[in-house]
């Protein structure tokens, strides 16, 4: 089977997808860097030995699949990589409106146009989602308790959408507002749901990964008999059974159902970058198969980002 030739966009996040192609070894092959072509984007384009494009005019005609790590500021290169007719892996978030336009176009010329939230890939997330869907085949979920960041919220709602058939009827409203964080109530899927939301104060951007942020993500699905909390992105992940349902039966009142307490910064690098290369992955088994995945559908997408959006409106 021959490579799959890999285009890069952005070389900020972008460094997360040079590195998982770096990984693959020989399924993938790098073959260029489209950016605006500062002094970091010309060193990595140097340092992979590739041409480093400026427009998406200049592309060369080989390009299989181009991983387009620029957020909601591409989306115009995003459509601009469709109309050529590459297929394209996009990075989270994405507003609705754009994405309608980008999977429009990508069905037009029957191209793969995927959206990676990335940390549902982590080990994890996959622990907390395997963990809750077995215990939705039991009994519908009672409550969502989510606390997360303004730059983390799309991923916990694309965790939180695997484990829904899905977000409507949603509504939210906003409850408190204690800086740093704005709690917001409402239903996904007619199950209530609470966020503590951490966002930047007006006049004070907040960067990605500032230190400023005191949390990542941490989610809590209750079920009748018990609650699963994902208590970060880098775990662990505990079932606490409720007791007054676990009287007189033998089991643990608690089970840690995922943990790593080997992890380091380093480690955890290694494990978005695997977890980066595994929607690589998906993106080139959906152009070979012509089938996209569950959470790769336009009514998957679109539930996201609408629900994205909502609650961001209130902020």
């Amino acid at each position: 089977m021959n490579p799959v030739n890999v285009l890069v966009c952005g070389t900020n996040y972008g460094r997360i997808y040079l590195d998982a192609i770096d990984l693959a070894g020989a399924d993938y092959r790098l073959v260029g860097i489209l950016a605006n072509g500062s002094v970091r984007s010309q060193q990595l384009a140097g340092a992979y030995g590739v041409p480093l494009y400026r427009s998406s005019e200049a592309l060369a005609p080989s390009i299989d699949l181009a991983c387009a790590a620029m957020g909601a500021a591409g989306s115009d290169v995003v459509l601009g990589l469709l109309t050529r007719g590459i297929h394209v892996l996009c990075e989270h978030p994405q507003k609705s409106s754009r994405l309608e336009s980008a999977l429009e176009t990508a069905a037009s010329r029957s191209l793969c146009f995927h959206v990676n939230g990335h940390f549902a890939d982590l080990k994890p997330a996959v622990a907390f989602i395997r963990c809750c869907r077995r215990a939705n085949r039991a009994a519908r979920p009672s409550f969502f308790h989510v606390t997360v960041t303004d730059r983390s919220l799309y991923a916990a709602l694309d965790i939180l959408r695997r484990v829904l058939p899905s977000f409507a009827p949603f509504e939210f409203r906003v409850t408190s507002r204690l800086p740093p964080f704005t709690i917001i109530q409402g239903l996904l899927n007619g199950v209530p749901a609470t966020f503590h939301l951490q966002h930047s104060a007006p006049g004070l951007f907040l960067q990605d990964a500032s230190t400023s942020y005191l949390v990542d993500h941490r989610i809590a699905a209750g079920f009748p008999t018990g609650i699963l909390t994902l208590l970060s992105m880098i775990g662990p992940v505990v079932w606490n059974a409720n007791p007054n349902c676990a009287a007189h039966s033998g089991h643990p009142l608690f089970i840690v159902a995922y943990e790593d307490r080997a992890l380091t910064a380093e480690l955890l690098y290694r494990q978005r970058v695997i977890a980066t290369l595994t929607a690589i992955s998906a993106a080139a088994k959906t152009i070979r198969e012509r089938f996209a995945p569950p959470q790769q559908t336009p009514d998957y997408l679109l539930d996201v980002s609408r629900t994205w959006e909502a609650i961001g409106a209130l902020l």
